[in-house]
């Protein structure tokens, strides 16, 4: 899966400092994060990128973390707002490249990034933001409101019946493959109880059986993913809920086609079905 980096490790713990010019900088604008041009693709810009283009900007940068030695930081602003090398691209491109290490920090560092710029002014009072200088968060000198990072959890489930597979294809996925039932976990809601909920509601199938997989960051979603299997329980008719999804289907395991676990545990959990060891 795409956190799983080994034998490079990633050091997320909070620490304060000093860029080199060799490391990360990340800029983001919701989901696009400004990457520099290479040829017919795309890379992270250094920190030597931004002091050639923007050396102000280069003064602001914020320390993230690190992937062994080569750290990622987050600027506050568009560093290269008029420069035709530079492109904001869907943090999706993540997803593509071949250095994996580099390509989980690029996703992780845009959540982050996501997140800061999401919580500039302080939701209770509106007053300006201001790091905390001991961990990773932000505080409201005027009020104390303090945040921390946002992490929403999702579920996913491989439901089973027999021998076939429950997929299905959400609508908001541009990958054209089916995938398996996941969905966001309500406010009061245990894990199970998401699982149980969200098969239903997607499907009109009941579940029972339910057991832990593992889990994932997924930084596309600002989201860490849950995987569950579960058994179908009761009739196997599926009633499809068309705000979320295109459709779903009962797939033997045969016909399931190739699915890899490389990015998500969505892939390797229906690469383990397929292979029967699910």
């Amino acid at each position: 899966m795409m956190y799983e980096i080994a034998p490079r490790v990633m050091h997320n713990e909070f620490r304060v400092q000093l860029p080199k010019t060799s490391d990360y900088v990340i800029y983001t604008e919701r989901n696009l994060v400004l990457l520099k041009k290479n040829a017919d693709s795309f890379e992270l810009p250094t920190v030597l990128d931004v002091q050639t283009v923007n050396p102000k900007a280069s003064e602001n940068l914020h320390y993230l973390f690190s992937v062994d030695d080569e750290a990622f930081f987050s600027c506050d602003q568009n560093f290269a707002p008029n420069a035709s090398d530079f492109e904001l691209v869907k943090d999706r491109f993540f997803r593509t490249m071949p250095n994996m290490p580099i390509a989980f920090g690029g996703a992780v560092g845009s959540h982050i990034s996501r997140w800061e710029q999401s919580n500039r002014f302080c939701g209770h009072c509106g007053t300006p933001m201001q790091r905390k200088a001991d961990e990773r968060a932000f505080v409201c000198k005027n009020c104390g409101n303090t945040v921390y990072g946002k992490i929403c959890p999702v579920v996913i489930v491989s439901v089973t019946w027999e021998n076939k597979l429950l997929m299905a294809h959400n609508l908001n996925n541009p990958d054209r493959k089916p995938y398996l039932i996941s969905g966001f976990v309500d406010m009061g809601e245990s894990l199970e109880q998401a699982v149980r909920r969200e098969v239903k509601e997607e499907t009109g199938v009941a579940v029972k059986n339910i057991r832990y997989i593992g889990s994932e960051p997924w930084p596309f979603s600002n989201s860490l993913i849950a995987g569950f299997s579960a058994e179908l329980d009761g009739s196997p008719e599926i009633t499809v809920q068309e705000s979320e999804l295109e459709y779903a289907k009962w797939v033997n395991r045969e016909d399931i086609g190739e699915y890899t676990g490389r990015l998500s545990i969505s892939g390797e959990m229906i690469q383990r079905f397929k292979a029967g060891t699910l």
